[in-house]
């Protein structure tokens, strides 16, 4: 410890490191494998093994290796031009879209809602023709 750091120990100022340096420099962004065939964004983690996603991947006829899950807070690190089909679970997002996107509640909400199941089907279904 520095007689500076000890100096404002002593003086009750509470001192921070960054863990992420350099995401102040702009240097971290996201890096999506090449072979994604749909990107999924939501607010918590997705399983993308339990059965209701594994019933949508099917329907999409999309393996789940294919899938890459990235939470809403780190969409500030995607570029600014989004190149791949999208899942979103949540609020919709300001961002451009290239593919096609779906947006639907967060999961736990769909479970339990048959017509918020009804109407993710009929997402599907009007892109089922670029699966």
């Amino acid at each position: 410890m520095t007689v500076r750091d000890t100096l404002l120990t002593q003086i009750g100022i509470l001192q921070w490191t960054l863990r992420n340096p350099q995401v102040l420099c702009g240097e971290h962004t996201v890096s999506i494998p090449n072979d994604t065939q749909l990107l999924i964004i939501a607010d918590e983690h997705i399983d993308l093994y339990g059965d209701f996603v594994q019933d949508v991947l099917r329907a999409m006829k999309i393996d789940s290796s294919y899938v890459y899950c990235l939470l809403t807070r780190d969409i500030s690190l995607l570029p600014k031009e989004i190149l791949w089909p999208c899942w979103i679970m949540g609020k919709p997002l300001a961002i451009s879209f290239k593919k096609w996107v779906i947006n639907t509640l967060p999961l736990q909400e769909i479970y339990y809602r048959p017509q918020l199941k009804c109407d993710l089907w009929k997402q599907i279904c009007q892109y089922e023709n670029s699966f």
